[in-house]
């Protein structure tokens, strides 16, 4: 019996010992299968993501989208009277009343609608393929340009002295944008081919765009509390631009630009109480915003010395002369 009863749990031992390797070698079996579908959907999302922002998706498509969608605001700006909204509060123990007119709620919303485009284009760059973000929000940088652009264009529009003319110029701001959408994508990645000319090209727009920024506020002669927050705001997104290019950090780029911003408002709220020439002022301010991009540059690449300090300055006086000889011989005028 003793012999029976031992054979018995042996035999139970047995068939728990093979059910156990079965068990292990199906556990085995099934971690494999397990690894292969987790490999196969890994390799699916990363083609649905390459599909979605890689060459699949054509950026000159996005270009042609965003570029049309501005043009179609701008047009519908000077179509469409917005009701203008009147902010009135006491500053500096002075009443302000700050009219918020349809060019400016159109600036707004064009702005950002140009920098939803800059987003998409740049989105669209293999350079960015492996880059999982929900929002897209480490590249704010690109926005600045096209919304600097657009913002200028909105406002320039109404001193179209014919119906025709505005045409021409709302086709000409359409191709300046689209223009730099296509060299905001070139850039996306330093070193690459085309990337030093378009930096040169976006460098080109940013300069030319504040020489018009600026001819237009200083000949206007707005208040000062208008057109210094204009130009405080256009020339740090102008400056956030230009700076961009030469250091990775955005915060950095950032915190320069709106130095460069501040300046020049503090700049253009003293120049409104000088009476001088309108291209006079507009090319004061476009010196000093130079210099100011000059000087942070070279101190954003460790290269700001007694010798490139005294270049700037040198530059400078030699500018001031120029600008004091040729400016007061043509002044705009702005009916």
């Amino acid at each position: 019996m003793r012999k029976e009863g031992d054979t018995a749990k042996q035999m139970r031992a047995d068939l728990l010992g093979a059910a156990t390797g079965r068990g292990a070698a199906w556990a085995r079996r099934l971690g494999r299968q397990v690894s292969a579908a987790a490999q196969i959907a890994a390799t699916q999302l990363g083609r649905a993501l390459r599909n979605r922002t890689g060459p699949g998706a054509d950026y000159r498509d996005r270009i042609s989208v965003a570029t049309w969608l501005v043009v179609l605001g701008l047009g519908a700006s000077l179509v469409i009277d917005l009701p203008t909204a009147v902010v009135s509060f006491w500053a500096f123990g002075s009443p302000i009343t700050l009219p918020f007119t349809g060019a400016i709620w159109f600036a707004i919303f064009l702005a950002l609608t140009a920098a939803t485009g800059a987003q998409s284009v740049v989105a669209a760059h293999p350079a960015n393929a492996n880059r999982i973000s929900v929002l897209g929000l480490e590249n704010w940088p690109y926005w600045a340009l096209p919304m600097a652009l657009t913002s200028i264009a909105v406002l320039l529009l109404p001193l179209g002295p014919s119906p025709v003319i505005q045409l021409a110029a709302i086709a000409l701001s359409g191709a300046l944008i689209a223009l730099a959408y296509a060299g905001l994508y070139a850039t996306v990645e330093p070193g690459a081919p085309g990337s030093r000319r378009a930096r040169l090209l976006l460098d080109s727009l940013a300069y030319g765009s504040a020489l018009l920024l600026f001819l237009f506020v200083y000949q206007t002669r707005t208040r000062s509390l208008l057109s210094g927050t204009l130009v405080a705001a256009t020339a740090m997104l102008l400056a956030i631009e230009i700076l961009r290019s030469v250091t990775p950090r955005a915060r950095v780029a950032l915190v320069y630009g709106g130095i460069v911003g501040l300046v020049l408002g503090e700049v253009t709220w003293a120049l409104n109480y000088w009476v001088l020439p309108g291209l006079t002022g507009g090319l004061l301010l476009l010196l000093i915003f130079y210099l100011l991009i000059g000087i942070a540059q070279h101190g954003l690449q460790g290269r700001l010395t007694r010798r490139v300090m005294i270049e700037f300055a040198v530059f400078a006086v030699v500018a001031l002369i120029l600008i004091a000889l040729v400016g007061p011989g043509f002044t705009l005028t702005v009916s």
